[in-house]
Protein backbone atom coordinates (compact mmCIF):
# COMPACT_ATOMS: atom_id res chain seq x y z
CA UNK A 1 0.00 0.00 0.00
CA UNK A 2 1.22 3.74 -0.92
CA UNK A 3 2.03 6.09 1.67
CA UNK A 4 -0.32 8.33 0.50
CA UNK A 5 -3.18 5.86 0.15
CA UNK A 6 -2.53 4.70 4.06
CA UNK A 7 -2.92 8.24 5.20
CA UNK A 8 -5.97 8.77 3.16
CA UNK A 9 -8.06 5.70 4.84
CA UNK A 10 -6.29 7.29 7.99
CA UNK A 11 -7.92 10.35 7.68
CA UNK A 12 -11.18 8.99 6.85
CA UNK A 13 -11.14 6.70 9.37
CA UNK A 14 -10.58 9.29 11.98
CA UNK A 15 -13.12 11.43 10.10
CA UNK A 16 -15.93 8.83 10.57
CA UNK A 17 -14.54 7.94 13.96
CA UNK A 18 -15.42 11.68 15.31
CA UNK A 19 -18.60 11.94 13.42
CA UNK A 20 -19.89 9.04 15.88
CA UNK A 21 -18.21 10.36 19.02
CA UNK A 22 -19.21 13.82 17.92
CA UNK A 23 -22.30 13.70 15.64
CA UNK A 24 -22.36 18.02 15.50
CA UNK A 25 -18.87 18.05 13.73
CA UNK A 26 -20.31 15.64 11.23
CA UNK A 27 -23.37 17.81 10.52
CA UNK A 28 -21.24 20.59 10.43
CA UNK A 29 -23.18 22.15 13.28
CA UNK A 30 -21.16 25.01 15.50
CA UNK A 31 -19.67 26.87 12.10
CA UNK A 32 -21.01 29.20 10.89
CA UNK A 33 -24.87 30.52 11.76
CA UNK A 34 -26.38 28.83 14.95
CA UNK A 35 -29.82 27.91 14.68
CA UNK A 36 -32.28 29.92 16.77
CA UNK A 37 -34.94 27.41 18.75
CA UNK A 38 -37.99 29.34 19.60
CA UNK A 39 -38.41 29.74 23.71
CA UNK A 40 -40.95 27.00 24.51
CA UNK A 41 -44.36 28.15 25.17
CA UNK A 42 -45.65 26.19 28.26
CA UNK A 43 -48.92 25.84 28.86
CA UNK A 44 -50.73 27.14 31.99
CA UNK A 45 -51.45 24.26 34.58
CA UNK A 46 -54.49 24.63 37.15
CA UNK A 47 -53.29 25.19 40.22
CA UNK A 48 -54.53 25.33 43.45
CA UNK A 49 -53.53 27.24 46.94
CA UNK A 50 -55.25 26.70 50.50
CA UNK A 51 -55.94 29.59 52.60
CA UNK A 52 -55.37 28.77 56.13
CA UNK A 53 -56.14 29.23 58.83
CA UNK A 54 -59.50 28.08 58.42
CA UNK A 55 -62.40 31.27 58.43
CA UNK A 56 -64.11 31.63 61.10
CA UNK A 57 -66.20 34.63 61.28
CA UNK A 58 -69.89 35.18 63.08
CA UNK A 59 -72.49 35.70 60.91
CA UNK A 60 -74.99 38.59 61.03
CA UNK A 61 -78.34 39.17 63.07
CA UNK A 62 -81.14 40.95 61.99
CA UNK A 63 -82.38 40.84 65.56
CA UNK A 64 -80.37 41.74 68.37
CA UNK A 65 -81.61 39.04 70.66
CA UNK A 66 -80.94 36.18 68.43
CA UNK A 67 -78.74 33.58 69.72
CA UNK A 68 -75.20 34.27 68.24
CA UNK A 69 -74.02 31.84 65.30
CA UNK A 70 -70.87 31.61 63.50
CA UNK A 71 -69.66 30.04 60.31
CA UNK A 72 -66.06 27.83 59.80
CA UNK A 73 -64.64 27.63 56.19
CA UNK A 74 -61.74 26.41 54.89
CA UNK A 75 -61.35 27.89 51.70
CA UNK A 76 -59.03 26.74 48.71
CA UNK A 77 -58.72 28.63 45.57
CA UNK A 78 -58.58 27.04 41.77
CA UNK A 79 -55.94 29.70 40.34
CA UNK A 80 -55.64 29.75 36.61
CA UNK A 81 -52.22 29.42 35.87
CA UNK A 82 -50.54 27.92 38.83
CA UNK A 83 -46.87 29.98 38.10
CA UNK A 84 -49.16 32.73 39.62
CA UNK A 85 -48.94 31.31 43.40
CA UNK A 86 -46.71 33.97 44.90
CA UNK A 87 -48.78 36.27 43.90
CA UNK A 88 -51.86 34.70 45.31
CA UNK A 89 -49.74 34.67 48.59
CA UNK A 90 -49.10 38.03 47.98
CA UNK A 91 -52.66 39.01 47.98
CA UNK A 92 -53.49 36.62 50.88
CA UNK A 93 -54.59 39.45 53.10
CA UNK A 94 -56.95 41.09 50.43
CA UNK A 95 -58.47 37.41 49.28
CA UNK A 96 -58.88 37.11 53.10
CA UNK A 97 -60.37 40.47 53.65
CA UNK A 98 -63.01 39.97 51.31
CA UNK A 99 -63.87 36.45 52.05
CA UNK A 100 -64.58 37.48 55.69
CA UNK A 101 -66.71 40.37 54.90
CA UNK A 102 -68.59 38.49 52.54
CA UNK A 103 -68.92 35.51 55.37
CA UNK A 104 -69.92 38.10 57.52
CA UNK A 105 -72.89 40.14 55.94
CA UNK A 106 -74.63 36.70 55.46
CA UNK A 107 -77.29 35.90 58.21
CA UNK A 108 -77.96 32.13 59.86
CA UNK A 109 -80.90 30.89 57.63
CA UNK A 110 -78.57 32.08 54.62
CA UNK A 111 -75.60 30.10 55.43
CA UNK A 112 -77.62 26.78 57.05
CA UNK A 113 -78.41 25.47 53.20
CA UNK A 114 -76.95 24.00 50.05
CA UNK A 115 -78.41 27.09 48.47
CA UNK A 116 -77.07 29.87 50.33
CA UNK A 117 -73.74 28.00 50.97
CA UNK A 118 -73.55 27.99 47.21
CA UNK A 119 -74.49 31.55 47.08
CA UNK A 120 -71.79 32.91 48.86
CA UNK A 121 -69.63 30.75 47.27
CA UNK A 122 -69.97 32.51 44.32
CA UNK A 123 -70.06 35.59 45.36
CA UNK A 124 -66.60 35.50 46.77
CA UNK A 125 -65.57 33.78 43.90
CA UNK A 126 -67.31 37.39 42.29
CA UNK A 127 -65.62 39.70 44.42
CA UNK A 128 -62.18 37.95 44.26
CA UNK A 129 -62.58 38.40 40.24
CA UNK A 130 -63.28 41.33 40.81
CA UNK A 131 -60.36 42.08 43.07
CA UNK A 132 -57.98 40.36 40.92
CA UNK A 133 -59.38 42.16 38.23
CA UNK A 134 -58.54 45.67 39.94
CA UNK A 135 -55.32 44.67 41.15
CA UNK A 136 -53.52 42.79 38.37
CA UNK A 137 -56.04 44.08 35.45
CA UNK A 138 -56.60 39.74 34.80
CA UNK A 139 -58.36 37.01 36.69
CA UNK A 140 -55.95 34.94 38.31
CA UNK A 141 -58.32 33.18 40.25
CA UNK A 142 -60.64 30.70 38.48
CA UNK A 143 -62.96 29.76 41.12
CA UNK A 144 -63.35 29.65 45.15
CA UNK A 145 -63.59 26.03 46.76
CA UNK A 146 -65.43 25.41 50.16
CA UNK A 147 -62.96 22.60 51.46
CA UNK A 148 -64.89 22.47 54.62
CA UNK A 149 -68.13 24.43 55.64
CA UNK A 150 -69.35 24.21 59.65
CA UNK A 151 -71.55 26.56 60.93
CA UNK A 152 -73.71 26.69 64.22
Amino acid sequence: MSVLLHKYLLTLLTVLCLGLWYPQLALGAGHGEEEETPPEEVEPEIGYYVISPDFTTNLAQADPHDKLHYVRVKVCLMIADSRDEDFVQLMEPFIKDVIVSVLGSKDFSRAADGPGREAIRNECREKLLDLMQEKVGRPIIQDVLFLSYMFQ
